[in-house]
């Protein structure tokens, strides 16, 4: 093609340059399917499951007739997930002292509450049905953890509220104890014995 090139530039006549004109469309034409086959290649080193595998762009190739099922279960899991993420994230959000926690943090704490469950591995975490099933036979337990989460975020901000140094530490002291007190006031004759119990126990009065 370069010396056709050449050939076509230097070229004075008009006859010649249209033989030359198709000799260079004849060239193109018979090297386009080689040139088709390089760019085909070049892509698939870039794509193919295989490829896109090994540099963890996906986790796993699914076989085609694998894939409705797989996905199935997976749609299924990811929403349960979702659903399980987004009440831990409004759980550590219970407080205004603090910033809830992220998405990543919320599925981080539920992937370790996971294999935290005797039974279960940090492999297993990857398949859909055993998650799907954990969510389900610990539906109580796992209630019970984000109730653990909202106390422990309460906690942390009655703490922070009273050991904060200065007139700031006085003041939060003080509105806890109002709070407290204003609650009181709303009470059943049970609960309120009930919180004289509690507050006895936890500060030995």
């Amino acid at each position: 093609l370069k010396s056709l090139d050449k050939k076509l530039s230097e070229s004075t006549s008009d006859d010649e340059k249209k033989t030359i004109k198709q000799s260079i469309n004849e060239r193109e034409q018979s090297l386009i399917p080689v040139y088709e086959q390089i760019a085909v290649q070049f892509c698939e080193l870039h794509d193919t499951p295989g490829r896109m595998e090994a540099v963890g762009v996906i986790e796993k190739s699914i076989e085609w007739k694998e894939a409705r099922s797989f996905f199935f279960w997976r749609l299924r899991r990811k929403l349960a997930e979702f659903d399980f993420r987004k009440k831990i994230q409004e759980a550590s959000s219970v407080g205004s002292g603090f910033e809830g926690m992220t998405a990543i943090g919320a599925s981080a704490l539920m992937k370790t509450w996971f294999i935290g469950t005797p039974g279960m591995t940090e492999d297993m975490w990857n398949a859909d049905k055993a998650v799907l099933s954990w969510m389900a036979q610990c539906n109580q337990d796992l209630e019970r953890k984000l109730l653990g989460l909202r106390k422990q975020v309460v906690i942390q901000e009655v703490v922070q509220a009273m050991t904060a140094g200065g007139a700031t530490a006085e003041i939060g002291t003080a509105g806890i104890v109002e709070g407290i007190c204003q609650v009181y006031q709303t009470m059943s004759m049970d609960d309120k014995e009930k919180l004289k119990k509690m507050l006895k126990e936890a500060i030995d009065l």
